[in-house]
């Protein structure tokens, strides 16, 4: 479950993803922290599209983390 309206209006517009695809997952309004059910989902549906997850960091505003996720489904080399 991801919350992409939650990013800042004054926050610039990122540039369109290449093989690497770092999604936000927030919390739901009004609550603290994130569920595991919710990042569970999130990690899901990544799953589903065949992406590989390759890196989890909190969210430099305290609101969630960010998933990084390989979009070809496997690392080189």
């Amino acid at each position: 479950m991801t919350d992409e309206a939650a990013v800042s209006r004054s926050e610039p517009e990122p540039p369109a993803p290449e093989r690497y695809y770092a999604e936000r997952v927030s919390p739901p309004s009004g609550t603290e922290g994130i569920s595991l059910a919710e990042l569970q989902e999130a990690m899901n549906e990544g799953a589903r599209q065949s992406w590989r997850l390759v890196g989890v960091f909190n969210d430099p505003t305290g609101w969630g983390v960010i998933l990084v996720w390989d979009q070809q489904g496997f690392i080189s080399g």
